[in-house]
């Protein structure tokens, strides 16, 4: 059923768009902090006082940017409940991308956590599945690579 539903997609090119907009959370988290709205003094003389600012367009810019890194967590999080076998998934994705944790230290977290034991090819292969998943659960278009028409 995936195969018919998302057949068309890159998956190579997928994983890899994937990943990168995980690691790209940080940058929006730190926007988000950055943008957050002001509103500055009524100007009662009519005289120009420097540049105004749209407090609407500070609000819309200040909610894209918390959606755009809560979304990233999120995606981590709903990969999780999708089954119990994609619960470990979610967890490599949240500990490396999000966390930003080494792979050794994401493995014993695994093997921690989970009760079980995984060797570095393992976890490669489960981190690949993990990415491949999460796109196509995103919902970001942008991370869904069409295969080329050649």
């Amino acid at each position: 059923m995936v195969n018919g539903v998302f057949g068309n997609l890159d998956r190579k090119a997928t994983v890899k768009a994937f990943e990168q907009y995980l690691r790209d959370w940080e940058w929006w988290k730190l926007k988000a902090m950055r943008s957050i709205p002001t509103l500055g003094s009524p100007i009662k003389d009519g005289q120009p006082h420097g540049a105004t600012y749209d407090p609407d367009k500070q609000f819309v810019n200040h909610s894209e940017d918390e959606y755009q890194w809560r979304t990233r967590i999120s995606c981590c999080k709903r990969l999780m409940m999708v089954s119990e076998e994609d619960e470990i998934l979610g967890d490599i994705l949240l500990h490396r991308f999000i966390e930003g944790w080494s792979v050794v230290r994401t493995m014993d977290y695994i093997n921690e956590h989970y009760n079980a034991y995984m060797s570095e090819r393992t976890f490669n292969d489960k981190q690949k599945e993990a990415l491949w998943k999460g796109a196509l659960i995103c919902p970001d278009d942008s991370v869904r690579v069409r295969k080329s028409a050649d």
